[in-house]
């Protein structure tokens, strides 16, 4: 089995000749910077407002750290950056989601060219991996809204562009696993999960014969050295604040109380079609049984991740882009097979199929509606009527003189705070059982020295029971619609403390 893997993955490839551009590259591009224009576009005349993790996101940016309450700081450094040069609009939060993606699918091209540059397919493929990636449903998505994925998988696909076997394959280099290490920090600054890279690397040091076993231990000790060397300002903040974050992380996965049901894993894998595309997904189960050069490569960068999304999925739950790291590794593994045959076919349903579901994001972005499609729970009601809302509440601020909210819940603190940015206001959340369960009721919850007059938000008509402030009635409220069967409601309760 070892000389099968020496044979088919470990072999010296011709040195890497530089990127001869054809006239097919080059139509590409264009249509790759056209496709990115048009999301700039998108996100640019969108009238969806904010989600509640990009609210939160921006109102970290607005308190610079090395770590938050749910997450590593790198989003909020960047959204810092980026409303600090757009100015205060959705645009300015989001602008760094397609940038991102689009340099991100640039990489993954140059991944595939290099891991099959030894073959005269290697430009067809690379191209098919550029498409992939582009029209890939969750990337279409990631580059509508800021999130952390879209930092962590641009330096994951880095990390990955530096250690392909066919350029460290025959003479490992602990310089570039040093580099690799400096980048999957980076990516862990971004979400945590970049930290799967370095289970991923040590199973391919491990499998892949690739030299000598105290050159691959020199490699791994390299790559964990450099992603600890840029993780350290974020393991420090934790120690200094309780390992708040890990806490949270643990507190997310749920696994005290483990409901075993596969049904979980049934529901996890049936939303992989919508992050990777209905046939696309397809396309890689039968990739896996197509050994290529690269396949243990770049099995091994993502089955693990699969495989331990699908038992916490079994264990408790999982959501569909907590395996979003794997999909760098998948769309170079259906992009060499489907450079495998001679028919474009195949390859060009799953493009097809995918870019009408992009074009589809893009038109749902731009109108702020799903149309005929949208159900009867319309998921775009959680970005719909914060400003009204806002606005309704401007009112009564004014006219009573208030300096201190209470909002309800996380959701309608962050996009007040939003709202309410050039506002002296103070938006805070009550903790009632006194144990902080998110950034609010961590770093803004309302405490006796909050100033008065106070209102506080409520979704039904009865003042909050909150110790030390004596209510002085309902002064107003607000309803707005957010979709075709839901209206948001508050009532708004004056009071002092």
């Amino acid at each position: 089995m070892g000389r099968h893997y020496q044979n088919n993955f470990t072999q010296p490839s011709m040195e890497h000749a530089s990127y001869d551009w054809v006239k097919a590259d080059i139509i590409l591009l264009f249509g790759l910077f056209c496709l990115f224009a048009l999301r700039i576009f998108g996100i640019y005349t969108t009238p969806l407002e904010l989600g509640v993790d990009e609210a939160q996101y921006w109102v970290w940016s607005q308190d610079l750290s090395f770590g938050y309450y749910s997450k590593p700081p790198l989003i909020a450094w960047l959204i810092s950056i980026s409303h600090f040069v757009f100015g205060h609009s959705t645009f300015g939060v989001r602008i760094f989601a397609p940038l991102l993606q689009f340099i991100t699918t640039l990489i993954i091209w140059r991944c595939a060219y290099q891991l099959n540059d030894d073959t005269p397919r290697a430009g067809g493929i690379g191209r098919i991996a550029a498409l992939l990636w582009a029209l890939m449903p969750a990337i279409s998505l990631g580059s509508a809204v800021i999130s952390t994925d879209t930092p962590m998988v641009l330096f994951w696909c880095s990390a990955l562009y530096l250690i392909l076997p066919s350029n460290t394959v025959t003479h490992l280099s602990p310089y570039k696993f040093l580099l690799a290490g400096f980048l999957v920090g980076f990516a862990m600054l971004s979400k945590y999960a970049g930290a799967y890279f370095i289970l991923c690397a040590i199973l391919w040091l491990l499998s892949g014969h690739v030299s000598s076993y105290s050159k691959r231990f020199l490699c791994f000790l390299a790559l964990l050295a450099g992603a600890i060397i840029i993780l350290m300002p974020n393991l420090i903040w934790n120690l200094n604040n309780g390992l708040v974050t890990v806490i949270h992380l643990s507190e997310n996965a749920n696994l005290t109380l483990p409901s075993y049901s596969f049904q979980g894993v049934i529901d996890f894998w049936q939303a992989q079609i919508f992050v990777f595309g209905p046939l696309a997904l397809v396309c890689f189960f039968m990739a896996i049984t197509k050994w290529q050069k690269h396949s243990l490569f770049l099995l091994l960068f993502c089955v693990p991740i699969f495989l331990i999304i699908s038992i916490q999925a079994y264990l408790q739950e999982a959501n569909a882009n907590w395996a979003m790291a794997a999909y760098p590794a998948v769309t170079l593994l259906v992009a060499g097979w489907f450079g495998s045959f001679p028919s474009k076919i195949l390859s060009s349903a799953t493009h097809g199929i995918n870019a009408l579901l992009a074009l589809f994001l893009i038109s749902v972005v731009i109108t702020g509606q799903l149309g005929i499609f949208a159900p009867s729970s319309d998921p775009l009601r959680r970005v719909r009527g914060w400003q009204a809302l806002s606005s309704d509440l401007q009112n009564h601020i004014e006219q009573h003189d208030v300096k201190t909210i209470i909002a309800d819940r996380r959701v309608t603190a962050a996009n007040l705070q939003w709202y309410f940015y050039q506002n002296p206001i103070s938006v805070t959340v009550y903790d009632n059982d006194n144990y902080p369960s998110n950034h609010f009721e961590l770093k803004y919850n309302y405490n006796s020295d909050s100033p008065s007059p106070i209102i506080a938000l409520t979704q039904i008509p009865e003042a909050p029971d909150i110790t030390g402030i004596e209510w002085i009635g309902l002064v107003g409220d607000s309803s707005q619609k957010i979709s075709k069967n839901k209206n948001r409601n508050y009532f708004f309760y004056l009071g002092r403390n």
